[in-house]
């Protein structure tokens, strides 16, 4: 059996345990450094720009060198295959015997600090071809091929160069010359080190008038957001009076603050509805339970024992609390309508005789107070939520019946138009103004003719009618005239697929 081992890990020597906490000492201060210096969006801007402009000034600076160097390789290059080739020329006349053109070989090669190969063949007589090499570098280092020249220019620095010269001594003698140079880019350091200083100058330069120009601008760009910060901070729940200035903005900025202040806008509207409403709901809770509290302290005192003040305080307790619990339920109704959460429950149904039905049951609770004329057209099939539409047509019959005057005209009409169904309640009453239109359907909203609290209700009937229609993707409008009356034109959508939704 193998003896059983406990497996420790070991724990890292000593020795390492210092330069390792150094270089996160040093980690965290370049992270504090950068954070205080971003510590707003104007300095990280400046300082992420700071760092990309360094990038690219160094990414700049190689590019140049490197292509300097290539530059001045090849026309250098190009210079000394001329020289060349105008000694060889002279050889093949025989100015210059073989030990006097190595010579001249190899002096350009130490004066130009280079590699020279001279390659010279004959196309019909190879025999009498020859290769001159200067001893600068070693003569395999001119055979390599294109891709094992590459890690030699990574490695060493060295450039090979080749470039081929004709000579026709006559008619049917030509003379081939590949002339092959060797460069070491490194001779070159002194050169390129004043052009990369010179380089850096001018980026200095450049990187200080961009730091100006760029504060000056970063100072305006930001300078409107700053303004448009300090007026948001003074807008709150009881102050929302206030707008951003777009004055100074501009681009997108300028967007930004028009929409800010068209949310602004909608908010105070809202804020005047919700503060509107609560205070008319206060007032219509109000009277009811002033008048359940005055009944309740009346039994209180004389009722206990006389059955008649006792029937008259259950009967108003009675008819106040049904009261607030219509009231209660239609503000349940038109908050759920709010949400988005007002349940539909759609079912195929004939409108037409719905809408004959009703305009009976209307008709008898009327007494005869007004006329009722009927135009509707019959098995008509919709798909829509049965209940809802009933409580609608109550409701615009009932809001004719209040505000038409004895004696008056109330017109019911139902036809489908391709692939809608059209309602008009029309009637002879009172009328709205005007001015008081838009507002219509606003909740507890009575206008100074038209709606008063004798005609009784809350003035929340229309709002749940508009809720019911439109979210049963109908429509809603009204005409009126004051003193001749009013006409509200509904649209519903007829669908009777199999799916019916």
């Amino acid at each position: 059996m193998k003896p059983n081992r406990k497996v420790t890990k070991q724990r890292p020597k000593r020795a390492l345990l210092f330069p390792v906490g150094i270089f996160k000492e040093i980690g965290h201060v370049f992270k504090y450094i950068y954070l205080s210096l971003t510590l707003s969006m104007r300095k990280k801007i400046s300082f992420d720009y700071g760092i990309l402009y360094w990038v690219a000034t160094l990414l700049t600076i190689s590019i140049v060198l490197v292509g300097f160097s290539l530059y001045d390789v090849q026309q250098k290059s190009e210079e000394i295959v001329e020289g060349v080739f105008e000694m060889v020329v002279p050889f093949e006349m025989g100015v210059y015997n073989m030990d006097a053109l190595t010579y001249q070989l190899e002096s350009i090669s130490a004066e130009n600090n280079i590699g020279v190969q001279v390659i010279m063949s004959r196309q019909e007589r190879e025999d009498i071809g020859y290769t001159i090499t200067s001893d600068a570098f070693a003569p395999s280092l001119y055979r390599l091929s294109f891709i094992d020249r590459i890690p030699l220019l990574f490695n060493e620095g060295l450039i090979i160069r080749s470039a081929n010269r004709y000579y026709k001594i006559n008619d049917h003698y030509e003379v081939d010359y590949k002339i092959t140079t060797i460069h070491n880019i490194k001779s070159m350091n002194k050169s390129r080190m004043i052009l990369g200083a010179l380089v850096l100058f001018g980026q200095l330069i450049g990187f200080m008038l961009m730091s100006i120009i760029g504060s000056i601008r970063l100072k305006q760009v930001f300078k409107p957001i700053y303004t448009m910060t300090k007026a948001a901070e003074k807008i709150s729940i009881n102050d929302v009076e206030g707008n951003l200035d777009v004055s100074r903005a501009k681009y997108e900025l300028k967007d930004l603050a028009l929409t800010f202040n068209d949310m602004l806008d909608r908010i105070r509207s809202d804020y005047d509805k919700q503060k509107r409403f609560v205070s008319d709901v206060s007032h219509e809770l109000r009277t009811p339970i002033s008048i359940v509290n005055g009944y309740v302290r009346m039994l209180d005192r004389w009722g206990k024992e006389d059955e008649a003040i006792l029937e008259e305080a259950i009967d108003a307790i009675k008819s106040e609390s049904k009261n607030m619990q219509v009231l209660v339920e239609n503000l349940l109704t038109l908050v759920r309508s709010d949400n988005q959460t007002l349940k539909f429950e759609k079912e195929i149904f004939d409108i037409g005789k719905l809408a004959t039905e009703i305009m009976k049951d209307m008709e008898m609770v009327d007494e005869g107070n007004h006329t009722f004329i009927c135009d509707i057209q019959m098995d008509l099939l919709v798909c829509l939520d049965y209940a809802k539409i009933k409580q609608t047509f109550r409701i615009f019959i009932d809001n004719a019946m209040k505000y038409t005057p004895e004696g008056g005209k109330i017109t019911f009409k139902l036809k489908q138009e391709y692939s809608s169904v059209i309602i008009s309640i029309i009637d002879t009453g009172i009328g709205v103004e005007k001015n008081d239109l838009p507002y219509l359907f606003d909740r507890f909203y009575r206008s100074d003719e038209s709606r008063t609290r004798q005609t009784g209700g809350h003035g929340l009937g229309l709002s749940i009618a508009k809720a019911m229609i439109i979210g049963q993707n109908g429509m809603i409008r009204v005409k009126s005239k004051v003193q001749e009356g009013s006409a509200f034109i509904i649209s519903l959508p007829v669908n009777t697929s199999e799916t019916c939704i």
